[in-house]
């Protein structure tokens, strides 16, 4: 078993949280040497190309998967579908989508004139292969969340970052691959995720079939309750990466390069927010109402107050870190990357309360926040973008964050009862748990 029967709520999201926390940290120290090798041996206009390779593909296999993944994970972790009709609508999806949406992503890449560079435009193209790959990595996370096989999650992404790096060495320094290598190498880094997942499948399967015919309206059902909230998630992944594409064709592929690093390393606060939702969400489906209320509250304030702390350090770090590890080509996207630190500090919130939602089926109150956030990044992106530069691109995306985070909030407040204060501010109880946590540990 991987909680304990007399286990309190609190304790479990915590227990699972830090070792999922433990696991993005191993993966960050390995992705580090992974984004140096790429950013130091491609270049600005390299490291640009791949960032766009990986990005563009994303947006698409994201938005055309419905947010199904979501549904997926709401209907295990609360018993409400049998594994063998999802693993059957995930194998039908994975197929019918890849057939669908791949030749949408080649009209992109022949229309988006940032993308017309003749080199540029081979790599995209051959980035469309990531498309079925992560439609398929996709449904599997959603299978290990669904089941709470919260540690072969974490086996799973140790694997893949590990298998990245090693692919990515094999490319630059056996093969010589350059950029196309390396879009390559993330590929096949993708395919050991889903091939873990698989695994997992047939143990919980344990002699029973692995796939069986969906139940009538099994679709319908995990349709009604994805497109609640995937218009919100569509808009949180262009205000997440919109600025992006703009920056591509408003300031050029060198810019791209340094926002992208800019970008990378902010993103690295997400992990701790990113740790705890990925544990809430399936914990707070299998929950009464009275007790959500009174779990998410108390995991949203030791969440902000914890990657409000690694905000603070990475500000202190954060020239001597670009300096150490990418050179001083990359120097000139320090500021962004101070700009974006507080973004990312206050968009742990609202990565807290889209888990809360999720697991009510309230899932439109995120998608509204995340309207809110996304027409204020478009606005301001466009305004300040052509003026100054990536650093705009960055104060758009910190201001549109925070307005996201406070528009949950007030949200929050109204579906729970909870104050602002109550869930944002840091007690003594939740110090003294982090202790008896560290206590019965590290110090048994």
């Amino acid at each position: 078993m991987e909680s304990r029967p007399t286990e309190s709520p609190a304790r479990s999201v915590l227990r699972h949280s830090a070792m999922t926390f433990g696991t993005r940290i191993g993966i960050v120290l390995v992705n580090i040497p992974t984004s140096i090798l790429v950013a130091r041996i491609l270049g600005t206009e390299g490291q640009g190309s791949y960032a766009s390779a990986i990005v563009f593909p994303t947006l698409f296999a994201f938005i055309g998967l419905l947010g199904i993944d979501a549904a997926h994970t709401y209907l295990l972790s609360g018993k409400r579908a049998p594994l063998a009709q999802i693993n059957a609508q995930s194998l039908r999806l994975v197929v019918v989508l890849s057939l669908t949406i791949t030749p949408l992503y080649f009209v992109f890449v022949r229309l988006y004139q940032g993308a017309q560079a003749p080199e540029l435009a081979s790599v995209l193209s051959l980035a469309a292969g990531v498309v079925p790959l992560l439609l398929a990595k996709y449904l599997a996370v959603a299978l290990l969340l669904g089941l709470q096989r919260i540690k072969w999650f974490n086996i799973a992404n140790a694997v893949q970052a590990a298998a990245l790096l090693g692919l990515m060495c094999l490319n630059f320094f056996v093969f010589d691959g350059g950029v196309r290598g390396a879009v390559l190498a993330y590929m096949l880094s993708e395919i050991s995720l889903t091939a873990i997942t698989i695994v997992i499948a047939r143990r919980e399967a344990a002699g029973r079939p692995l796939l069986e015919t969906p139940a009538p309206g099994l679709f319908k059902r995990s349709l009604v309750y994805a497109l609640q909230g995937h218009v919100g998630n569509v808009l949180i992944q262009f205000t997440y990466r919109f600025d992006m594409f703009l920056v591509l064709s408003m300031v050029g592929l060198a810019g791209q390069g340094l926002y992208s690093v800019a970008v990378v390393l902010a993103e690295k606060l997400s992990h701790i927010p990113q740790s705890v939702q990925v544990v809430l969400f399936p914990k707070l489906s299998s929950l009464p109402t009275e007790e959500a209320n009174r779990l998410t509250p108390r995991v949203l304030r030791s969440s902000l107050f914890l990657t409000a702390l690694a905000g603070v350090a990475l500000l202190i770090v954060s020239r001597p870190l670009f300096l150490l590890f990418y050179g001083t080509e990359y120097l000139p996207g320090v500021r962004a990357l101070q700009i974006l630190v507080p973004g990312i500090v206050a968009l742990s919130i609202a990565k807290i309360l889209a888990g809360d939602f999720s697991s009510r089926d309230r899932r439109i109150y995120h998608t509204i926040g995340a309207a809110t956030g996304f027409a204020v990044n478009l606005a301001l992106c466009l305004v300040w973008i052509p003026r100054t530069g990536i650093e705009g691109a960055a104060w758009a995306s910190t201001i549109a964050y925070t307005v996201q985070s406070v528009v949950m909030l007030v949200f929050f407040r109204r579906l729970s009862g909870n104050g602002i204060i109550e869930s944002t501010v840091i007690k003594p109880e939740d110090l003294r748990l982090y202790w008896e946590q560290i206590r019965s540990r590290v110090l048994r």
